[in-house]
């Protein structure tokens, strides 16, 4: 037993190609053996769906599929066990919005520290590269070649490549289907928003979407109202601040000034400069009424929200400056946000401290309000790209805990990060539960994340397409990390904008 372990144990840095959906695999000239039979006894077994602990369970993974949850176990010495007395196991987590792609750098020091923190999928959103080279780095995960959770890729975007560009940023609706049925006939399987956006183009895009049956997603551009984005079929809504100008009783006003700011220049300091002007006017005039309104029409219309609480103008600075996230910020990264973006903290007085106080309570008062009224909620850490200084794997439980002192409970919280974002991305029946046929993707804990979410923080193992990780291979995972951050000169493009 223990020369298998330990011959298991040097497999760490590889991980075994697994089928889309938890079924038993037909492999042919596999790059690794496969998982093998691997079972966690005595285990205490979270139920994030009911918020209850089984206890004292037997959880069998075959291949890297669950195949029994119980009190029964195989025999054989070619049976890898693990005593889970007095852990918890929960489904493997999920970063439900990240940038962890966004350059060959990134995601050198992205994907292992994701694993190292407990996060088996990722959903991963605008880059930079080119479709094909994003879906290299997917198959080389799959494959066991290279260290990482699931990637789900969230879609075309404007960041595109410009040789994979259907013409010029679109104005018009037909310019906006033009774009978007470009992208679906490359084989994007989704297609992402953009604040600058006119609406005309956005209607464009929005109806192409629904013709061809893929999900819209993204942020609500500037240009239309949150219900008139609903309406449209915007189906993953991110972040939720456009959602948060919908509580205003001023929001129609707030758009129709962005519409003709926007027609002005599209620039990064036109954004900047309509932030201010609805911040001053959210701090008097948001509508407990409207939030709700707003929070029933997305329900019927099954759209799903992330909040990335911790991406809020408050909250940044606080990242920036948490100097252990910097170990893993590739170096270019590093000393480009060093040069161009100070600590934003000394820019400001008083007065505009304690309207981002009054802002950051009404956002969470929505979530808040989104969560009662039934809306999925899926956690993301925004890592990567334009905020490196949320951390990979690190970022989502800081998210989570953002969530909570928002107002949901550990359970709540907890769902956001394993079935919610497994539904909203189609994996519903086979990831984000501990359950027969799904995935062998899971997280063992030395602690209950029902009583306290920071109980994330003490991984004792993690096991990903059935493979074990235990503290010891997760330790190496994040040094890699963080050797391959200290060595990459590299500026991710999205990190520049």
């Amino acid at each position: 037993m223990n020369q298998l372990i330990t011959s298991l144990l040097l497999a760490v840095l590889f991980l075994t190609a697994q089928p889309a959906a938890c079924q038993r695999p037909v492999q042919s000239a596999p790059t690794l053996p496969p998982a093998g039979s691997l079972v966690i006894t005595n285990v205490n077994v979270v139920d994030v769906v009911s918020e209850r602990v089984l206890p004292n369970q037997t959880v069998v993974i075959l291949d890297g599929c669950i195949v029994s949850v119980g009190h029964r176990a195989p025999a054989g010495r070619a049976v890898q066990r693990v005593d889970g007395r007095g852990k918890y196991l929960i489904p493997g987590l999920w970063d439900g919005h990240t940038h962890a792609l966004a350059s060959a750098a990134e995601e050198q020091v992205a994907l292992p520290r994701c694993v190292a923190a407990g996060i088996t999928s990722i959903r991963v959103l605008n880059t930079g590269r080119t479709r094909a080279d994003l879906q290299a780095t997917v198959q080389a995960v799959e494959t066991g070649q290279r260290v990482g959770p699931r990637i789900e890729l969230a879609g075309a975007s404007f960041d595109a490549p410009l040789g994979e560009e259907a013409g010029a940023f679109p104005t018009t609706y037909a310019q906006g289907e033009e774009w978007a049925t470009a992208r679906l006939q490359q084989g994007w399987r989704a297609l992402q928003s953009s604040p600058q956006l006119s609406r005309d183009a956005y209607m464009g895009i929005a109806d192409a979407a629904q013709t061809w049956h893929v999900p819209l997603v993204g942020p609500i551009p500037e240009s239309v109202t949150a219900l008139q984005a609903v309406a449209a079929g915007h189906q993953i809504i991110e972040p939720a601040d456009k959602l948060l100008l919908g509580c205003s009783g001023r929001e129609e006003e707030l758009v129709a000034a962005q519409i003709h700011y926007l027609a002005k220049a599209q620039s990064g300091a036109t954004l900047a400069e309509l932030a201010r002007l609805r911040q001053a006017a959210l701090a008097t005039t948001f509508s407990t009424s409207r939030a709700a309104h707003l929070a029933q029409a997305l329900v019927q219309e099954k759209a799903f929200v992330v909040p990335l609480l911790q991406a809020t103008a408050s909250a940044l600075p606080a990242a920036a400056a948490n100097a252990a996230r910097l170990r893993y910020l590739p170096a270019g990264v590093r000393r480009h946000r060093e040069q161009a973006r100070p600590d934003r903290r000394t820019a400001r007085g008083p007065e505009q401290e304690a309207q981002l106080r009054t802002l950051d309570s009404l956002q969470n008062h929505l979530i808040a309000t989104l969560q009662r009224q039934g809306v999925p909620l899926l956690a993301g850490s925004d890592a990567g790209g334009a905020h490196p200084f949320q951390g990979y794997g690190s970022g989502l439980l800081n998210e989570l805990e953002h969530l909570v002192a928002a107002g949901l409970t550990p359970a709540q919280a907890l769902r956001a990060a394993t079935v919610v974002p497994a539904a909203a991305t189609g994996h519903r029946y086979e990831q984000g539960q501990i359950d027969v046929d799904f995935h062998g993707d899971l997280v063992l804990l030395d602690d209950n994340p029902l009583d306290d979410i920071r109980n994330l923080r003490q991984v004792r193992a993690v096991v990903l397409r059935g493979r074990l990780y235990d503290r010891a291979a997760l330790a190496a995972l994040a040094a890699d990390a963080e050797r391959a951050a200290q060595q990459s000169p590299a500026v991710s493009t999205a990190a520049t904008r």
